[in-house]
Order: structure tokens, then sequence, then C-alpha cells
């Protein structure tokens, strides 16, 4: 898993990235600027979901730290290509 800065999102997206709403349901009140599916860490901690394999995964919580666990978990499940949004939402909205 390999963190991201904010300047390499566009990158990510225009590889066709999947992008991750990782937070708990309780701190999604601020919208991702960018199409995103929601699994929630608990989910993936639990081996819930089924994400594709073929296409870059990028994570993205509030401030990149719940993302980051998520991250080692779908890497450990064979994921190639698993990506986490330094600093998070924060990093986005904050200038």
């Amino acid at each position: 898993m390999r963190a991201v800065r904010k300047e390499e999102v566009q990158g990510l997206l225009d590889r066709g990235a999947l992008v991750v709403d990782v937070r708990p349901k309780d701190k999604r009140m601020t919208p991702l600027p960018f199409p995103s599916v929601w699994l929630p860490v608990e989910a993936i901690q639990k081996g819930s979901y089924d994400l594709p394999k073929d296409r870059p995964i990028l994570l993205v919580c509030e401030k990149g730290l719940i993302s980051q666990v998520a991250g080692l978990y779908l890497e450990s499940d064979g994921y190639p290509e698993v990506y986490s949004l330094e600093g998070g939402l924060r990093a986005l909205t904050e200038g």
C-alpha cells in the first residue's frame, strides 16, 4: 500500500481508480469531491466486501489513518494496487 498526496489523486482517477470511502457512517457528513463507494473499515476488517482487483483502489477517510488500516487488510487479501490518501479528506478540503 502506498500513501498518495492530494496532487496525485487526479492521476489515479484518470487510470480508473475506484475511490472507496472507509469512514464510519457517523463520520460521513462531508461528501467526497469525486464519485466513490462507501465501504466502512469495519466491513473490510470482517472481509465483507467485493472490490475489483484489476484496477487501483484509492481509500479515503477523514485524516488518512483509517484508510491506512483498511489498505493493509486489502493488501493482505491480495489487492495489488492499493492507495491511501495522505491526510485524508482534510487534505483535500484544506488549501
